[in-house]
């Protein structure tokens, strides 16, 4: 199945595009408490069941991209065993933030749509209007169990660890050899940032390594 979650902000036209793009067969919507988020919300829902296609909503803060991030992971692991994509046109810059990084998290379809009501769009096509992101090469999928151990270790460890390779092995009881091998993974991965000093290797986590752990110790 073909499972679809959008950003509402002030106008329904970037969701309804939508479904007339791409075969939807669930479609989850992201509101806020704004009075015209959640008048689109309720009439994109009465639209869309009409064409016998789910559909749900998620109440969310605006401004708080952590908690959009998880929504929208919680939506995703419900529906693991379907086509996900997001589309990221309406709502806040924090809400469009957030769902974007999921996407590019989970290696999800990211897109969005120009607005057919500027100058330089009209007469533009809905296909000419659809902009669809690339999808990074880093994701979830491709974190062995042993790395993703390894970045929640360092987030219980305020995020960094002075002497990451003898502090990581004693405390996740793994080789020398296996934690060194991952730590240069996780480096080249933009998770963490790694710093030599003779034998021993400071590691940090990047801002994406910190957001990925916090996710990951919360599953």
């Amino acid at each position: 199945m073909e499972v679809h979650i959008a950003t509402i902000g002030y106008s329904k036209e970037p969701v309804l595009f939508s479904i007339r793009t791409y075969s939807v067969d669930k479609l989850f919507l992201l509101h806020t408490t704004n009075k015209e988020s959640m008048r689109n919300t309720n009439e994109i829902i009465a639209q869309v069941k009409e064409y016998g296609i789910f559909c749900d909503s998620k109440k969310i803060d605006p401004f708080n991209l952590e908690e959009i991030v998880l929504t929208i992971m919680k939506i995703c692991n419900e529906n693991r065993n379907d086509k996900v994509s997001i589309n990221i046109t309406g709502g806040t810059k924090i809400m469009a933030s957030a769902a974007l990084l999921t996407g590019f998290i989970l290696g999800l379809k990211v897109y969005y749509f120009l607005d057919d009501r500027l100058e330089e769009n009209k007469g533009k096509s809905i296909n000419e209007l659809l902009v669809e992101l690339p999808i990074p090469q880093v994701s979830f999928k491709d974190l062995e169990s042993t790395q993703r151990e390894i970045i929640v270790f360092l987030l219980k460890n305020n995020g960094s660890l002075n002497r990451a390779n003898f502090e990581i092995y004693e405390g996740l009881n793994l080789s020398k050899q296996n934690t060194s091998y991952h730590l240069k993974q996780l480096a080249n991965k933009g998770l963490i940032e790694l710093e030599l000093d003779g034998r021993t290797k400071k590691a940090s986590l990047t801002n994406s390594g910190l957001l990925f752990a916090r996710i990951l110790s919360r599953e």
